[in-house]
């Protein structure tokens, strides 16, 4: 079977809403997620659209079957009336297209990013170190909703102008256990990205938990027009920050996926293992976050540096690379895309990637046709979406592109 006689098997099986089964019994779901549900769904047909018009309607009918659910109790770019905001937005290729839908969902995300603000807003003017990840970070915090705030113009502009403002203040210093650190330290448990304990805290290198995502939300609003005060010295602090704490081993420069306080006290990065492969932790999603920053500067260096870093991680053995299954979050589908923005889609690694993905086909992972995880994150939609641009490169007409979810572009 040819990779496009493949792909296109596993666009039909997911082509109807009724014949996809979300609750396979071992990964929370819930219909209106663009994570796991519908929502990614509904994105993943808004892209094939481009090439194929009529897909536009089945679209339509996965962004239905998500709005005729509850929300979740617990809403961010991914879950809930955001997911479903974007999902919208993804469609959408007129002046016009869904404006009552998101006349009434816009209020909500925008209602949704000010009450997390004002927790955060609370908590600097008191001077109390240690921001929650989910509070900041792309999957369930202020940049991914920030990017969905970027996506919906003028009336969004001064909740977002709020978003980047909170932004800018977490870069700076605060004092923890007598050390002055960035402000992004977090007390929070560092989740899959370490599993050992860091009793007194950590900063956070990833892409989906890290600083890297507020990074790469500055740089783009940064390079659209959308800027605060404090707002390049930001970009620039935190940048520099994850250049210089990189380590160097007998591959070249690497990333960790964290820097537990005690290491970042003592300037000790190289005692810290180099991060998996991925966009949510390593290079990949770094690189880009990086490289958004460079172009919104006018810091060329930077872009370099990151893509070096990026190459260096790929003269690993593969065993090394961490990449377990063909996800957007965590697997080769992620690392594909994010490799192809950063080093370009002749870059030499890409092919070994495609393989890795495909590969998967037979496995008992997100690729199996059937799917056993239908979603975009962790699922065969963000799969086939990365796979889909690989094998066809012309741009999307979308005003609001897949890969804005991942804070990529």
């Amino acid at each position: 079977m040819s990779v496009r006689t493949w792909l296109d098997d596993s666009v039909r099986t997911l082509s109807r809403p009724a014949g996809v089964n979300l609750d396979n019994g071992d990964w929370p779901y819930h219909p209106m997620s663009l994570a796991d549900g519908y929502c990614g769904l509904a994105v993943l047909f808004a892209r094939l659209s481009d090439e194929s018009p009529e897909l536009r309607e089945t679209a339509h009918a996965h962004l239905t079957a998500a709005a005729r659910t509850r929300r979740p109790t617990t809403e961010s770019l991914f879950d809930g009336l955001p997911s479903l905001g974007f999902a919208a937005r993804s469609i959408a290729r007129a002046d016009g297209d869904y404006r009552d839908t998101l006349a009434r969902i816009d209020p909500h995300v925008l209602r949704l990013a000010e009450s997390a603000l004002d927790g955060e807003e609370a908590r600097l003017l008191a001077r109390e170190p240690g921001a929650a990840m989910a509070c900041y970070d792309v999957t369930s915090g202020l940049s991914g909703v920030g990017r969905y705030l970027l996506a919906c113009g003028a009336e969004a502009r001064p909740v977002l102008e709020r978003v980047l403002g909170y932004l800018v203040r977490l870069t700076d210093p605060v004092r923890v256990r007598g050390h002055r650190v960035p402000g992004w330290w977090t007390s929070d448990p560092s989740l899959l990205a370490d599993p050992v304990a860091h009793p007194d805290g950590h900063l956070n290198l990833g892409m989906a938990h890290g600083v890297a995502g507020p990074l790469a939300l500055l740089a783009l609003c940064h390079g659209q027009g959308v800027v605060v005060e404090g707002h390049g010295e930001a970009i620039r602090r935190i940048a520099t920050w994850l250049l210089s704490r990189r380590g160097t081993d007998e591959h070249g420069p690497y990333w960790p996926a964290l820097v537990p306080l005690e290491h970042e006290v003592a300037g000790a990065v190289d005692r810290m293992p180099p991060s998996r492969i991925a966009w949510c932790y390593g290079p990949p999603g770094v690189a880009r976050a990086v490289q958004l920053a460079s172009a919104a500067l006018d810091e060329p260096a930077w872009a370099e540096k990151a893509k070096t870093t990026l190459r260096a991680a790929f003269r690993r053995p593969q065993d090394q690379w961490g990449i377990k299954d063909a996800s957007l979050c965590h697997g080769s589908a992620g690392v594909l895309h994010a490799t192809a923005l950063v080093l370009g889609r002749d870059a030499d690694v890409l092919p070994a990637l495609c393989d890795h993905l495909l590969a998967q086909r037979d496995r008992h992972t997100v690729i199996t046709v059937p799917p056993n995880r239908p979603g975009f994150l962790d699922g065969s939609a963000g799969t086939l979406l990365a796979l889909h641009d690989y094998l066809t490169p012309a741009p999307s007409t979308a005003s609001l592109p897949w890969n804005a979810a991942l804070v990529l572009g």
